[in-house]
């Protein structure tokens, strides 16, 4: 049996965890601070983390939308609520609540998780071709 697709599944899931603790890191570091407003919650008809659409306003005047998970705003956010979110100043686009984007880079274990267990699957793939 071919190792193949579980080489390419694993390199995968791993640049895709590395891009993630960038993209958090690069907020944690040169983020700017800006109130956001709920505008909407959305909750999955089956169950599931509800998905909250936040409203902030960029430096350009523009007003930017952030979907972020239920975790990752204060518990019990609803619609006009205000919720701290940090934008990256070279790309209004990239964005995150506070709540996580302040978290020590050392704190990202689901991060830390998925790149050891990916690069596992790698060598133990790239091992056995």
């Amino acid at each position: 049996m071919s190792k193949i697709p579980y080489l390419v599944l694993a390199v995968g899931a791993l640049v895709t965890a590395v891009c993630l603790l960038r993209r958090r890191t690069v907020l944690h570091g040169r983020g700017v601070a800006v109130t956001a407003r709920c505008s909407a919650v959305r909750r999955p008809a089956h169950g599931g983390e509800a998905r909250i659409t936040l409203r902030y306003p960029a430096p350009d005047g523009r007003t930017r939308t952030h979907e972020a998970g239920q975790r990752e705003c204060p518990p019990g956010t609803r619609e006009g609520d205000p919720v701290e979110v940090l934008y990256d100043p070279r790309d209004p686009s990239r964005a995150g609540t506070a709540l996580t984007a302040r978290k020590s880079p050392w704190r990202h274990y689901d991060l830390y998780a998925l790149m050891g267990v990916s690069l596992g699957i790698a060598v133990a793939a790239a091992a056995r071709i």
